[in-house]
């Protein structure tokens, strides 16, 4: 992800010297920031599930007890998954279709299921995440159920 993110500013900010500077552009610099970016933010969005990072609506979470909230932290994991899961099934389903296999990028010529394949590959690097977040919210309430010996 730093990689990506020094590359969209490198390329953001070679452009702007170009253009402001040297009064020409880099033709293929705004697409390949693009393709860039998007691959970044489906890479950030695992890293968020990694670090438990994301926005959350907690009202419902704060007026619960303390012993349940683990149950909902499961069962929202659950769902995550579900929605990550059903994700990666159209996202294939989305880059096998003919008329996205075929195409390619304006400027850079890239097949587009490349830049496609940014939304499933992402969706499952935050699956495997959110299994490893699930693994410990089970294994924290076990720990917790006998006593800190698991």
């Amino acid at each position: 992800m730093s990689i990506l993110l020094a590359a969209i500013v490198l390329l953001i900010a070679g452009n702007v010297v170009m253009r402001y500077i040297f009064n020409a552009s880099l033709s293929w610099g705004e697409e390949l920031t693009l393709w860039f970016f998007v691959w970044f933010i489906w890479l950030a969005v695992s890293y968020g599930f990694h670090k438990r990072e994301h926005i959350r609506i907690t009202v419902l979470r704060d007026l619960l007890p303390p012993r349940v909230v683990p149950f909902l932290n499961i069962a929202v994991d659950i769902l995550i998954l579900a929605f990550l899961f059903t994700l990666i099934r159209e996202c294939v389903a989305l880059i096998r279709m003919p008329f996205v296999a075929s195409q390619s990028s304006v400027v850079l010529g890239l097949p587009i299921p490349l830049l496609y394949s940014s939304a499933p590959i992402g969706a499952s690097l935050s699956a495997i995440r959110v299994l490893q977040n699930l693994w410990r919210t089970i294994q924290s309430m076990r720990q917790s159920e006998y006593g800190g010996q698991a």
